[in-house]
């Protein structure tokens, strides 16, 4: 589901504020049937709702409106990226909205000869800065970039991109299980 859905073009930007984000918000909430085709499906076990940084309508809106079992911070490790960063967990716990960690995007190059990590944007320590868990350092992958202009999300095609794309693989499976296990305490694995 993607609110370019409901745009009138590929180049039209979003330009609502307030109670129109609140009714969209409320619209991909309770509007849509996530049970799948046949109708018969479980429903939602995770919702993944990519947000612009910051503390703006779509997160207020998300936490008056339904219980959030938590929320996962996604940025770059630079320094003015971490400013937002910083609001937005100040946000969530004003919210009462459990921070679960943070995931590094673009955290390092992995040279393609040697197989070494480089921290181009800043180092990992930024997690422990902010007080929140790391939850995984995702590479600088060409593949993304490909994937993303491709409309494929990169976890179906990242076999292209060698070691970065099974590190990438990788952190986003440990990603997701630690966010699961947050959530679903009962169901830890041992």
């Amino acid at each position: 589901m993607s609110i370019g859905f409901l745009l009138p073009g590929a180049d039209a930007p979003v330009t609502w504020r307030g109670l129109m984000v609140q009714k969209a918000v409320q619209q991909l909430l309770f509007d849509v049937d996530w049970r799948g085709a046949d109708l018969r499906g479980p429903g939602l076990d995770v919702l993944v709702v990519d947000m612009p940084p910051g503390t703006g309508d779509v997160p207020l809106s998300f936490g008056q409106l339904v219980s959030v079992d938590g929320t996962v911070i996604v940025s770059t490790p630079q320094d003015v990226a971490l400013a937002d960063v910083r609001k937005g967990i100040s946000a969530f716990q004003k919210l009462a909205v459990p921070v679960i960690g943070l995931v590094l995007n673009q955290s390092y190059f992995l040279c393609p000869t040697c197989n070494t990590p480089h921290h181009l944007f800043g180092s990992s320590d930024a997690s422990k800065d902010l007080g929140i868990k790391l939850l995984g350092e995702l590479p600088l992958t060409p593949g993304v970039s490909t994937g993303g202009d491709a409309g494929l999300p990169y976890s179906l095609c990242s076999d292209t991109d060698g070691v970065s794309g099974h590190r990438w693989r990788d952190a986003m499976a440990g990603v997701a299980e630690q966010v699961w296990e947050a959530i679903h305490p009962e169901h830890k694995a041992v």
